[in-house]
């Protein structure tokens, strides 16, 4: 069994078959999306770490009735890169997943910095690229002029 079609059996106990997505055809650039809660992302994380993925990239999105956070995850294999998605409420926190991946620490300053989500328990959250006394988030669509501003399930159905 490959190493995705593995992490797919672990993600479907985690968090139910109901929350993925499988793209058989790498149209989306992943071959499975899972929806992942806040309350077992450490967990998931740390089962990706033990089977020997990598945290390739973490972004933020925006909508009009919550945040969301997106981690790629990868291995080195054909077609192997996963999506983790976990809606975040606004003004609520995600627990940091710096101490499963070390890259994570800078990942999630740059999402903290630009779209607001907190890291709870991040050991250095301060800015990297906007000023120290920035009291504004730019990627969030609350900040300036924004015509495309839609809710989560608009976009996901």
């Amino acid at each position: 069994m490959a190493a995705r079609e593995r992490m797919s059996e672990v993600l479907k106990r985690w968090v139910g078959e109901e929350r993925l997505r499988l793209e058989p055809d790498f149209e989306k650039g992943v071959v499975l999306s899972a929806e992942v809660p806040r309350d077992v992302l450490h967990e998931v994380m740390r089962t990706f770490e033990t089977e020997g993925w990598y945290l390739e990239s973490l972004t933020g999105l925006d909508f009009k009735d919550t945040l969301e956070l997106v981690y790629h995850m990868n291995r080195y294999e054909p077609s192997a890169r996963i999506a983790l998605r976990v809606p975040v409420p606004r003004g609520e926190g995600v627990p940091t997943v710096s101490d499963v991946y070390r890259s994570a620490l800078w990942l999630e300053r740059e999402v903290w910095e630009f779209f607001g989500i907190v890291f709870t328990g991040h050991p250095d959250l301060r800015p990297l690229l906007l000023p120290e006394d920035a009291d504004f988030h730019p990627h969030r669509k609350d900040f300036g002029r924004v015509h495309a501003h839609r809710r989560r399930e608009e976009i996901y159905g």
